[in-house]
Parts: structure tokens; C-alpha cells; sequence
């Protein structure tokens, strides 16, 4: 089968795993990857995507590439410009079947299986879905029963599949292929990576709650061996000769034992520093000694609220101003980096609350500070306690399930103090790195009305955010953005590749809806429609027995 991938944002390791999967068991897979530059990132400038983007591309690469079938991952923040891109697959390729997967469907599986542009979602993790997936289509058979899928069948019916267990081993997945991304120039020098699945903890603002309580019963943390974590890592080092390593665990080195060995593994084979994450209560000295000996030289720490009230009660951080100062005391000690992490924007959060991060922070000595806006994700817990108790409007909320906004950018709910949340997000960066006698000027800044210059302060805050993975992206963007362009236009798929199964394109639609500048692929649009017509009129008998195509499924009478 001919599977055809989309991802808009950065680098996604889930995708990077499925995508490894589904090619081990014998299918063609090709990615089309367009980075979140212009919407939804630090800066929401609706002209940058016009620079960035072209859908034209992106079309003529997936006409070229003739899929199977498409998949799309989606988190709720970027779901927006998947969907519109979504429906022009749709219009293009009637008959190919379009899933969409990620965190977004697995949390709002009613609301996105309507769409009109996708024929199934995947809930919860993919690998084995889309395996049964792809072999019912080989075989031509239904596939309206597949666990973790929900499927739309052609009386417009929809099959609410129940989830099928967590996949465990990790380790009886192939590793994630960074090849499809590092082709669009999407690595950076800082290489991702990822040691576990899941996270022991259940905060009320996060999408792990939602997830975590999806899988009661089973213990949804997961964590690779050693010797698969270092093997993979081996293998990027040779390929992609990386200054540095990001494990993007939500929890990294929670296992002594693990980390135990680990180290020892690491300094041996791979010897690069490294970033992780840590939490107050996982910052032990025994923790924090053996990252710095296996070559650890930052750590980021989630403190969200500088209000322990607010951490403690209501986002359920049972973390205690004394125990996070302790534990960056503990940090600063074994010689690692802080970068200190905090939320603006809660329910019940007055300006003295929102000032509290600064005082908190002013006594972690954070090396950097990254600051956001409370983003109510659908069906975690805050958000629903927003939406019960006035603070979320149910049209916002059905804004937000559509995609719209940014947790750098967007105050959803009814604060009388939305502008103060503004104002504390973009100077919270900033003032870690003020001189003291800078500070009482600051302060007056702070208390101005919400305006320009806050603006402006938040535009120079966004490299403070995490200075060094800016420094990366600003050094790395030009390089990226030509990739991209090259890559869309290039076809360096396994041309040899043969299916017994072919999809179908609208080559209607192409003649009279796709104008695209590439002389190659306009050559290629004769020869295309002719196909395609001798294709239908081949297989025109065939389906009128079988009764089964390509989004349409056969029932057993």
C-alpha cells in the first residue's frame, strides 16, 4: 500500500514511529512535512503563512505520489489549517480514505469524525490500527472493525471501534525513522528524541490526564531498555552527526536502576551533553548526579503557578514553593542549567497571584524562564471546570475544538484581568534576565495599561524562551526552508514499488483546479488522465460485483 503522511509543526516522534512501523510491514510511505512558522506558533502573523506555505506544492507532491490512503496527526492547537488542507485532498482524491489521528481525535473523536473530510480516526496510539488497517484494504475486505479506529461507512454510519491495549515492549517497535523529516530539513543541530511513553502524572491543564484516564486499568508509562534507547541513538549519531540531544520525555531518568545504566552506556557511545526534563518531586541528588555524569547540561522544570494555592489545588501539582526551591537548589548544585517553566491565565488568578511567578522564580535563579497562556484543551479537567463555572463561553470552547488559538497567544477565558495576563506572559522572560537595578523600572511597565510596548517586550521575550533552541532555529531556518521547498518537489520515493491495490484520483479536478508552475508535473497531466480513465473503465465491472472501493466498505448480507 501507498501511504501518504502530512505534518504541520516540528519534528513528531510519533509520527517519525509510525511511519517506521507501517514501512516495516512492506508499504510504501512518503511524508509531507510543512513547519508551524506563520499560525499558531510564538507570533500569529496570518502573512507569514502566505510566505511559508504552499498548498500548491503540497498538492502536486500527493497527486504524484498517488496514495493509498492519507493520514494526518493532530494536536487541537494546529488542527485548523490540517482540516482545510484535509478537505482539498478530499475534493482532489474522492475515493482515497483520509484518517486522522493524534490527540485531538482521541480526545474529541464525536466532533472530528463529522468532519466531511475524514473518513476514519484513530484514538490512542496507531501502530497496530493502522497495520490491520492497510492489510483489510490489501485484501479488500471490511474494515469497519478495527480496534483504536472509528470508521464512517458509505450510509454515512459510524463504527465506534473500543480501544485495543497499550503497545508493550516498546522495544517490539522498530525505531522512529527521522529520514522523512530530515529530509525537509526539520532537524535541527539539537536531534529529539524519546525514552518513554506517557507520564505518571495527572495534571488538570495537560492532555496526559485525558489520556492517562483513557487507559484506567493499564499502566500507560512505558520506558524502552537501555540498549534500545542507545542503539537508536548510535544510528542518529552516524547519520545526522548532532551537537546535542533533547529527550522530550515528560519525565526523563524516573528509574534509578534505568538511569543506573544508562549513563554508563551513554558516556561510552554517545558522549554529547544533552537536555531533559525533571520534575520538583523526580530532582533528587541521586537523580540529578547521575544525568550530570552521563552528560546532562540543562534540565527544564515545570513550575506553572508561582501561587501554591493555585499549583497545588487546582492544576494538582503537589509541589510546595519549599520543595521547588529545593529542588532548583539541588540543580544549581550538580552543576545543571534551569530552564524554569510557567502558565498564565488560570480560573480564579488575580494579578498578585500572576506576580507570584516572578517572586518564585527571582529564587530558583533560573537560567532561562519560558512562559504561556492557560489553553483550555478539550475534555481535561480545567477545562471543563472553565467551561461549568463562566470563565470558558461555550462559542469560545467550540472555537477552540476547531483549532483556533495559541498557548503563546490567545486568553480564552473571562478574566478581569485578561490584559494583566498578557503583560505578565510576555515580561516573565525578560525579567529573569534584568539586572536588578533595571527591575523597579520593570515594575512600572507592568503597571501600565496593556499596549505597545508589551508588545514589543513579548516580540523580544520569544529567544528568551529557550534562548539556545532559538539561536539553533535562527542559525538553521534559511537551510530549512529550502529543504522544504526542494523536498516538495522532489520525488525520491521507491519508484519501483508495485500494489495490487490502486487508489483513485479526480483527474477532473486536476485538469480544471490545479495550476501549478512545476513544468514536470504539468507534462505529467495528459498522461495522468489517461490513466486514470483506462484505470475506471478497467476496474468499472470488477466493483459493480464486488461492490467495494476505496472508502467504501462491504458488509456481509
Amino acid at each position: 500500500m501507498r501511504v501518504l503522511f502530512y505534518y504541520r509543526g516540528s519534528e513528531h516522534m510519533g509520527v517519525e514511529s509510525i511511519m517506521a512501523y507501517v514501512q516495516s510491514k512492506g508499504h510504501l510511505v512518503e511524508l509531507i512535512y510543512e513547519p508551524a512558522l506563520g499560525d499558531n506558533g510564538y507570533i500569529d502573523i496570518p502573512w507569514l503563512n502566505n510566505f511559508f506555505y504552499n498548498d500548491e506544492l503540497v498538492i502536486n507532491k500527493a497527486l504524484r505520489f498517488k496514495p493509498d490512503v492519507i493520514c494526518f496527526s493532530a494536536i487541537t492547537n494546529l488542527y485548523m489549517p490540517i482540516k482545510k488542507l484535509a478537505r482539498k485532498f478530499k475534493e482532489l482524491m474522492p475515493k482515497v480514505p483520509i484518517i486522522c489521528g493524534g490527540i485531538h481525535p482521541t480526545s474529541l473523536p464525536e466532533e472530528t469524525i463529522e468532519e466531511d473530510c475524514f473518513d476514519m480516526i484513530c484514538l490512542g496510539e496507531g501502530e497496530g490500527a493502522m497495520e490491520d488497517l492497510l492489510q483489510r484494504m490489501r485484501e479488500k475486505k471490511s474494515y469497519n472493525d478495527i480496534k483504536n479506529l472509528w470508521v464512517k461507512d458509505t450510509t454515512g454510519h459510524i463504527h465506534k471501534n473500543e480501544k485495543r491495549p497499550v503497545i508493550r515492549p516498546l522495544e517490539s517497535l522498530p525505531n522512529p525513522d527521522k529520514s522523512f523529516f530530515a529530509k525537509y530539513g526539520a532537524l535541527t543541530s539539537r536531534i529529539m528524541i524519546m525514552t518513554t511513553r506517557g507520564c505518571p502524572f495527572a495534571c488538570t491543564f495537560c492532555v496526559n490526564s485525558f489520556r492517562n484516564a483513557a487507559y484506567s486499568g493499564e499502566v500507560y508509562l512505558r520506558q524502552r531498555t537501555v540498549d534500545n534507547v542507545i542503539a537508536d541513538m548510535v544510528e542518529i549519531k552516524k547519520k545526522y552527526n548532532p551537537k546535542k540531544f533533547r529527550f522530550e520525555d515528560d519525565v526523563f531518568a524516573f528509574n534509578q536502576k534505568w538511569l543506573n545504566e544508562f549513563k554508563v552506556a551513554y558516556r561510552e557511545k554517545i558522549n554529547l551533553p544533552f537536555h531533559c526534563y525533571v520534575t520538583p518531586s523526580t530532582a533528587k541528588d541521586e537523580i540529578l548526579e547521575g544525568l550530570k555524569e552521563a552528560g546532562c547540561e540543562s534540565v527544564s522544570m515545570g513550575i506553572q503557578s508561582g501561587n501554591e494555592k493555585i499549583r497545588t489545588k487546582m492544576l494538582h501539582r503537589k509541589h510546595t514553593d519549599e520543595l521547588i526551591i529545593a529542588a532548583a537548589q539541588r540543580i544549581k548544585k550538580h552543576g545543571l542549567k534551569l530552564q524554569a517553566e510557567y502558565i498564565f491565565g488560570f480560573p480564579t488568578e488575580t494579578p498578585e497571584d500572576m506576580w507570584s511567578s516572578f517572586d518564585l522564580n527571582d529564587k530558583l535563579d533560573a537560567y532561562n524562564t519560558a512562559s504561556f497562556i492557560f489553553y483550555p484543551y478539550p475534555k481535561t479537567a480545567l477545562a471543563e471546570y472553565s467551561l461549568e463555572n463562566g470563565y470558558l463561553t461555550k462559542e469560545d470552547y467550540d472555537k477552540i475544538k476547531d483549532g483556533y488559538g495559541s498557548y503563546h497567544t490567545s486568553c480564552w477565558l473571562n478574566l478581569p484581568y485578561k490584559d494583566e495576563v498578557y503583560k505578565h506572559n510576555a515580561m516573565l522572560p525578560v525579567w529573569n534576565v534584568t539586572p536588578k537595578f533595571l527591575k523597579p523600572l520593570f515594575k512600572k511597565i507592568l503597571k501600565l495599561k496593556y499596549g505597545l510596548i508589551h508588545k514589543f517586550i513579548y516580540v523580544f521575550s520569544v529567544p528568551l524562551i529557550d534562548f539556545d533552541e532559538f539561536m539553533i532555529r535562527i542559525k538553521e531556518m534559511p537551510h530549512m526552508i529550502m529543504q522544504t521547498r526542494r523536498a516538495l518537489t522532489n520525488d525520491d520515493w521507491d519508484k519501483s514499488y508495485v500494489d495490487t491495490y490502486v487508489s483513485e484520483i479526480s483527474p477532473e479536478y486536476i485538469k480544471t483546479n490545479v495550476k501549478s508552475k512545476d513544468k514536470e508535473f504539468e507534462n505529467l497531466i495528459p498522461e495522468n488522465i489517461l490513466a486514470e480513465q483506462k484505470l475506471r473503465k478497467e476496474l468499472k465491472e470488477k466493483r459493480k460485483k464486488e461492490h467495494f472501493f476505496h472508502g467504501k466498505i462491504k458488509f456481509n448480507t
